[in-house]
């Protein structure tokens, strides 16, 4: 009902305009995201752990290295390196594989961090996302709320311009004084400086709202009041806002495992195959090859093990601590939109009947303008009382809209 009011209101003063063309929200919305420099951020954080976890991926193969030495340490009349240690000289030329064994909990701990490290990512666009809509909305209905003003004022001013026409003959005629006119056209003097200044004003903002966007552009446009009634209340189960808090208690729980894991015994084997020769005159008979297994196993690391499983349940607890705080926050931030929505948009109804009554004496008034029964004054705080009526209402339907748009950011 709220919205049919506005929808009524500014197709009414719609024709009025003088621009030619009609830029939706939703332009200007999906302008903001592709634009965005931050979303693109995002964006190539979570490629940058794609290729992360490819990297993991790739340490799980066999590793190939190739190693060369050539060495000579000379023994001049006795004196230099001994001959038992240096062997005179030294020739290496080994190709070595490495691969490690039985480590695949620890992989898959390590995809869980990278998986979790997108689902964070993607939650924080999400988030951001959510912020730059409501800042983009915010200042398009802004734009509407000034728009709406200099509408209204066109029609005001014309028919303000028709009228003092009137009073200029009527004076002439003798049935209204010279500082009645006068008065009259101050008044009407006081609107154009007025249509002017909202003009400025409407420019202002629609530069505002291409820089949010990232929109290189100076032509004017025509707003058109965006439908935002379509708001859902559910519960906190599955928001995006909460989604965090869950994903930091996996990462902190996927923390302790890998930590856990550095505590597991290391297995793996390794082969090369090559040449190693002191004596070139017999290097053909020195290729060869070897193979084995390491195993390494922490025995003590000065409580370090102790000491990050503190540190991870301090985080846990911190987590648990902000998740709590919030909640509080989120539901009553929830209340309080709903309460204000219901309370702000029962006001239009009210403030539609009374422009209606303004509207109605108004148009008496001018009536009684054109027969002496009513003073040029009287008539000028009509008008005014009219004026300021729209003027309230427009600022209402407006405000209304921007709890609609406070709502949709915290919706589920």
């Amino acid at each position: 009902m709220v919205h049919r009011w506005f929808c009524i209101i500014f197709v009414f003063i719609l024709p009025a305009t003088c621009f030619a063309q009609v830029r939706r929200l939703d332009f200007y919305l999906q302008q903001g995201l592709v634009n965005s420099p931050l979303m693109k951020d995002f964006s190539n954080q979570v490629r940058s752990n794609n290729l992360d976890s490819l990297i993991i991926h790739a340490t799980r193969v066999p590793q190939v290295n190739f190693n060369g030495l050539l060495s000579y340490a000379p023994v001049i009349n006795g004196y230099g390196y001994s001959e038992a240690v240096t062997n005179i000289g030294n020739f290496n030329s080994v190709v070595s594989v490495t691969q490690p064994l039985f480590n695949r909990k620890t992989v898959e701990a390590q995809y869980s961090k990278i998986g979790l490290q997108n689902r964070s990512l993607a939650n924080t666009a999400g988030i951001s996302a959510r912020d730059l809509k409501k800042t983009i909305t915010a200042q398009y209905l802004t734009a509407c709320s000034v728009f709406s003003d200099i509408s209204f004022n066109l029609v005001v001013m014309k028919q303000a311009r028709e009228e003092e026409k009137l009073l200029n003959s009527l004076v002439k005629s003798g049935l209204y004084r010279q500082t009645d006119y006068l008065s009259f056209l101050l008044e009407l003097q006081t609107l154009e400086f007025q249509q002017n200044d909202l003009q400025t004003q409407y420019q202002r903002t629609l530069s505002d709202l291409n820089l949010l966007c990232g929109i290189n552009d100076t032509t004017t446009y025509e707003p058109e009041l965006p439908d935002l009634s379509g708001h859902k209340t559910g519960g906190t189960t599955g928001s995006l806002f909460f989604e965090r808090f869950s994903v930091d208690s996996l990462r902190i729980s996927n923390d302790l495992l890998i930590s856990e894991r550095g505590y597991k015994p290391r297995v793996a084997w390794y082969s090369d195959a090559g040449l190693v020769n002191n004596d070139p005159a017999l290097i053909y008979k020195n290729l060869g090859f070897s193979f084995g297994v390491t195993f390494s196993l922490p025995v003590f690391d000065g409580n370090q093990r102790k000491l990050n499983v503190e540190k991870l349940k301090t985080a846990e607890d911190t987590r648990r601590n902000y998740r709590d705080f919030f909640l509080v926050q989120y539901l009553q931030q929830r209340r309080q939109l709903n309460q204000a929505l219901k309370q702000t948009g029962g006001l239009i109804p009210r403030l539609g009947s009374q422009l209606e009554l303004a509207g109605s004496i108004v148009r008496q008034d001018k009536q009684l303008l054109a027969t002496g029964g009513i003073s040029i004054t009287d008539y000028i705080i009509a008008l005014k009382n009219y004026i300021a009526i729209q003027s309230n209402l427009n600022q209402y339907r407006i405000r209304v809209l921007q709890i609609m748009n406070e709502i949709n950011y915290w919706k589920d």
